[in-house]
Parts: structure tokens; C-alpha cells; sequence
């Protein structure tokens, strides 16, 4: 091979080396600004339950056959709501990065049936209308688990209600955030349980015979 074509052969390797760097340089950078275009993956949300409930000091012979719990739309999601009543008391909001584990209902009606002790003794039917659930915040700083219910006893055959009666429970969120109104609803669940158990008891105490008189609970 003679000098120039080695200068030639010289040439062109250089050039091809040129060439597959300049490729390989194009395609790193257009690695690097694919990555940078990819949005990030959002964090996963973060949820919260009211847990199994606890089995109250309720007597066997008052315990309900069994525990349902209904509720409008808007309560029948995973959404946790709140208000600010200082800025748009009208207006419901939702947090973003935060859910309840299943819809309340599901929730409070497990909460209300191992307190309970449902379908441990007695025969009568609980009904219970879940009308609001929501976190109330009175300020920026300042918010409160608010628990409101209907509630309808049933006997064992038939659908006249027995007794019947309204509660509302209110607790304070130890923190202005959705943690902080999880754990106010935790409690306020279990103070609802305990309050509908001394209604059944007072009832019990309250109608000739009790609930275990013929047409009431006795299975």
C-alpha cells in the first residue's frame, strides 16, 4: 500500500471513528432528555381505617342480630372529606393524597358490630343512616371529626320499628391534617358504638317486657 493510500485508509477510519462517537454522543443525549421529559411517578396516597372495633359491656339478650349501615352518594367512596366553615362553609373538599381504606359505611358497620357483639344473642335488626362524615375545621388550625347518624331498631319479623333515634358526635382532631382527623374518627366511632349500646339498654329497661318480650327480639 503506498503513502497516500495509507493517508487515504487513515482518513476514513477517522472519520468512521468520528462519526460513532458523534452518534453515540446524539443518543446519550437523547436518553437524557427523554428521562428528563418522563414525569415522575406520584406518590401512593396515603389511608386510613377506623379499625375492627372493640366488644362493649353490651348484655348478649340486647345485642343485635345484625348491623347495616347506608349512606348517600357522596359517602359511599373512599374520598375523605372537609370543610373550612372560616372561609366557604358550603363547600365540601377532599384531600388529594389521603383515603379512607374502604367507604364509611363498610367501616363504621364493622366498627358498630363487633362493639355491639351483632348476632351474638338477641334477634332484632339495627339500621343505621350514616347523614354526615366529614372533618369540620373551625380554623386554619383547629378541626374537628364530625359523626352524624340515624338509627332504627327492628324486630325479628317485620318492619315497625321498635325505637329509633339521632346522634351526633364531635371530636377534636388533635392535628389540622387528614392523620389528625383519621384518629379523631377512630375515637368518635367507638363513643357512637358506646352511646347506641346505653340507647339500647335504656329502650330495653324502658318498653313492659323489654326487648325480649314476644314480638320484639326474642328469636
Amino acid at each position: 500500500m503506498s503513502r497516500r493510500d495509507e493517508d487515504m485508509h487513515s482518513s476514513h477510519l477517522g472519520r468512521r471513528r468520528g462519526s460513532s462517537a458523534l452518534l453515540a454522543g446524539f443518543a446519550a443525549t437523547l436518553l437524557l432528555a427523554a428521562c428528563q421529559v418522563l414525569p415522575e411517578r406520584p406518590p401512593a396516597a396515603a389511608t386510613y381505617d377506623l379499625g375492627a372495633g372493640e366488644r362493649g359491656p353490651l348484655a348478649q339478650t340486647l345485642t343485635p342480630a345484625r348491623v347495616t349501615v347506608s349512606a348517600p352518594a357522596w359517602l359511599q367512596a373512599t374520598t375523605m372529606h372537609y370543610r373550612e366553615t372560616w372561609t366557604d362553609p358550603g363547600r365540601r373538599r377532599a384531600y388529594a393524597d389521603n383515603r379512607w381504606t374502604a367507604a364509611p359505611p363498610a367501616m363504621l358497620g364493622l366498627v358498630l358490630e363487633r362493639a355491639l357483639g351483632a348476632g351474638e344473642g338477641a334477634g332484632c335488626r339495627l339500621q343505621v343512616q350514616l347523614d354526615e362524615f366529614e372533618q369540620v375545621f373551625r380554623a386554619a388550625d383547629r378541626s374537628e371529626a364530625r359523626l352524624v347518624v340515624r338509627f332504627t331498631l327492628l324486630p325479628v319479623r317485620g318492619a315497625e320499628s321498635i325505637s329509633s333515634g339521632t346522634l351526633a358526635v364531635l371530636e377534636r382532631a388533635t392535628t389540622a391534617d387528614a392523620s389528625g382527623g383519621a384518629a379523631a374518627f377512630r375515637i368518635a366511632s367507638s363513643r357512637l358504638a358506646d352511646a347506641i349500646a346505653q340507647w339500647l339498654a335504656e329502650v330495653d329497661r324502658a318498653l313492659p317486657g323489654g326487648l325480649s318480650a314476644p314480638g320484639r327480639c326474642r328469636r
